[in-house]
């Protein structure tokens, strides 16, 4: 039996600060706090990625932004690279959890986001960009990383997992 995940990557206070497209970041956030509770309300795992890079654990920049609900049952990462899955334990996380599908959420599209959907399909993940999930610093930029990629949308994921 397959069963599905949510990684909200990088969705912190410095690296809200650091983006030109706010509104997408906010808009972002939004159908992340939609889907997270929808997910958590099924029984589905939502990993909370957060990178090191944003001030070190211990600094206010490295919280997840005050908009992003987040549940104390969500699992933490933290990472220092681009790709969550390199030097994390996010794969064993995953894998510890029978996860074999996963949906990406969160900041830079350019960035972390393009690079752990490699890193997902490298390791053998059936894995999807959730539209309108993801933010990052140019929307042309945002709209062509979608384009070449599984993305799938909250209507879907709803009927495809009830």
């Amino acid at each position: 039996m397959s069963k599905i995940a949510l990684l909200v990557i990088d969705m912190q206070k410095n690296c809200k600060e650091s983006t030109s497209c706010r509104l997408s970041f906010e808009k972002a956030v939004e159908y992340i706090n939609e889907i997270s509770e929808y997910f958590r309300k099924k029984k589905y795992p939502v990993v909370i990625i957060q990178d090191i890079e944003a001030g070190g654990a211990e600094t206010e920049g490295f919280k997840c932004v005050e908009e992003l609900v987040v549940s104390d049952n969500d699992l933490f990462v933290h990472k220092t690279y681009s790709n969550a899955f390199w030097k994390t334990e996010l794969d064993t996380i995953l894998k510890s959890e029978g996860v074999d599908c996963i949906v990406i959420s969160g900041f830079a599209a350019e960035h972390c986001v393009l690079f752990t959907y490699n890193g997902a399909i490298e390791r053998g993940y059936n894995t999807f960009l959730l539209q309108n999930g993801i933010a990052g610093f140019d929307d042309d930029e945002i709209k062509g990383i979608q384009s070449l990629r599984s993305v799938v949308s909250y209507g879907a994921l709803e009927y495809f997992l009830k």
